[in-house]
């Protein structure tokens, strides 16, 4: 009896590809995501993502700040998948002055990022008084997107080819 459930044991793990789980799809192989990128010293300070399952997905391209024609502040962030899964993001950006907040956060947007794609989001403040911009990031689909707490992917062991 030991001996045959072993050797169902043994087939089912070769059925699965020898496989681990984990609560985040695979990467593109040299895709730099957010957890990389803060890894690294990131290199975006006034960006934030407040999911950790979507910091192992994404990455942030670059946070550019601006003035508008009328002089109000703006900013313009460039984010990308480094899944084969569709990302979708809520975006927002907080606005500061020299006492602190200077006007009420943008309401969130959605941004969809199709697979090993990039979207840009912008956004411009409404008060003279803004100085500084913080751009935040969280999982739109939170609770029932692919990265839910709880759900998992199967991630090849080491000897298969990694992405």
């Amino acid at each position: 009896m030991m001996l045959r459930t072993t050797l169902c044991l043994a087939l089912a793990a070769l059925a699965t590809g020898c496989a681990t789980q984990s609560s985040t799809p695979l990467t593109v192989q040299g895709c730099p995501t957010w957890a990389h990128q803060l890894a690294a010293g990131n290199p975006w300070p006034n960006a934030q993502v407040l999911s950790p399952e979507l910091a192992q997905v994404i990455g942030v391209r670059e946070v550019l700040t601006s003035r508008t024609g009328t002089g109000m502040a703006a900013v313009q962030a460039s984010v990308y998948n480094c899944t084969d899964v569709d990302v979708v993001l809520s975006m927002r950006t907080r606005f500061t002055g020299e006492r602190g907040q200077s006007e009420p956060p943008s309401s969130w947007k959605t941004v969809h990022l199709p697979p090993r794609s990039q979207a840009a989001y912008g956004e411009s403040a409404v008060s003279q008084a803004t100085r500084g911009v913080a751009v935040e990031i969280y999982d739109a689909n939170r609770g029932q997107s692919q990265f839910a707490p709880g759900q998992s992917y199967a991630v090849p062991m080491p000897g298969g080819p990694l992405r």
